[in-house]
């Protein structure tokens, strides 16, 4: 399993994810190994479909839902969760991602 955390520097909430990421495999009892992956410009963020950080990715599929398609560049992500705004995806979007994973 490829788990990746996709991020910026000047983003705030990239590493508030990447402990809710750790509690998560902790809670799991699985290994805490994860790419981080710096994204250093909009060239890179279009080729990298970057849709802004923190973006979480399990074997290569984001762990939003309806996770945007388009208007990738360096930007802070927002995510919509029961109709409420938030800088970085819900703690159970990650551990969803993961059980589809592990099957």
């Amino acid at each position: 399993m490829k788990i990746e955390l996709l991020y910026f520097d000047d983003c705030p909430n990239w590493r508030e994810t990447l402990d809710d990421i750790g509690a998560i495999l902790q809670e799991h009892h699985m290994p805490l190994e994860m790419e981080l992956v710096k994204v250093a410009s909009d060239e890179e963020a279009v080729h990298l479909a970057f849709p802004g950080s923190p973006t979480v990715r399990v074997d290569g599929v984001d762990v939003e839902p309806d996770a945007p398609t388009t208007g990738f560049g360096l930007a802070c992500r927002i995510y919509t969760v029961e109709d409420e705004p938030q800088g970085r995806p819900p703690k159970e979007w990650i551990a969803a991602a993961l059980d589809a994973a592990l099957g």
